[in-house]
């Protein structure tokens, strides 16, 4: 049976090299592992994003990243709604690429827990994890999933990604990371060690997981 690892974390946290190292680690032992980048699966919020340039909620930018397009959807709460249903049925859209992936694990990269992240941070719906949005995006979920959100010391995150310092949705992505490593059922990486020391993290859970279904 495929067991699904979705995982989290903000951008400069070190996830990708956690990942890498995790899908290594597992076809090391033996393991099938499929892969799948789950950020951008746009149908219905491609057409609101073009929608939020029209109106101004979308604006190009120069910062030290060049010249990049900047949300500012907060400035209208009445398209934050229409914009959070419509990444929800994007994303209801997407899971059928999940499931069809076929091998013992399936890693997924930013999904629903970054989904939510970006909408609360963009919206500025603080409270977007303890809505009953969180409840309908992880139905999502392939039922049985391990959660993971990558955590790593805000002066390091700052560090390694420019854009952290120009973005100013960055402190409300920040925060609500924060929120989502309290949650239940997330288990959180300590990412402040070596990148062998947060995978082994990952593999006990795992293990443990696994065990118990058994």
């Amino acid at each position: 049976m495929t067991k699904y690892i979705i995982i989290s974390g903000i951008d400069g946290s070190g996830k990708t090299t956690v990942i890498n190292t995790l899908k290594e680690k597992l076809e090391s032992e033996g393991k099938s592992v499929d892969y799948i980048w789950m950020r951008y699966n746009h149908y219905l919020v491609k057409g609101m994003n073009a929608l939020a340039r029209l109106l101004g909620l979308s604006v190009k930018v120069n910062n030290e990243m060049g010249e990049v397009w900047e949300h500012r959807l907060h400035k209208s709460p009445l398209f934050c709604k229409l914009y959070v249903c419509c990444s929800y049925i994007d994303n209801l859209l997407a899971r059928k690429k999940v499931m069809a992936l076929n091998a013992d694990y399936v890693i997924c990269d930013r999904w629903v827990n970054d989904i939510l992240v970006d909408l609360g941070a963009e919206c500025r719906f603080d409270n977007l994890l303890e809505s009953q949005w969180y409840n309908r995006f992880h139905k999502i979920l392939p039922k049985g999933s391990f959660q993971f959100v990558v955590k790593r010391n805000l002066e390091d995150v700052l560090g390694c990604r420019v854009e952290n310092h120009t973005n100013p949705d960055f402190k409300y992505r920040f925060e609500l990371y924060k929120k989502l490593m309290i949650k239940s059922d997330v288990s959180v990486v300590d990412n402040t060690g070596t990148i062998e020391e947060s995978v082994a993290q990952i593999i006990r859970v795992l293990t443990k997981g696994e065990t118990e279904k058994e």
